[in-house]
């Protein structure tokens, strides 16, 4: 598998795209984005859930992810305020 088009959103920051190398480059810039989020929350406890959500897509991509990717196709989730969808790129 080579390089993958990634889009995400966050529920309460918004959204954005990018090409990455891999899975797991995807799984860093999803959870750093989230990561990053934490200022547009006043209290921690909505941005708490967010990043348990990350952290849960996370594994999803290094597991059921990795192996649609692997075939070619395009991957896609959504746990509670957080989405991804991984895209193979030529």
């Amino acid at each position: 598998m080579g390089r993958l088009w990634m889009t995400w959103s966050i529920d309460g920051v918004g959204s954005a795209g990018q090409n990455v190398e891999d899975v797991e480059a995807a799984c860093r810039s999803l959870v750093g984005s989230v990561e990053r989020s934490r200022r547009a929350f006043e209290a921690p406890e909505p941005w708490e859930e967010l990043l348990e959500s990350a952290l849960l897509l996370q594994d999803r991509m290094l597991a059921d992810g990795r192996t649609v990717l692997d075939q070619g196709r395009r991957w896609a989730a959504t746990v509670n305020g957080v989405s991804i969808l991984l895209v193979p790129r030529e």
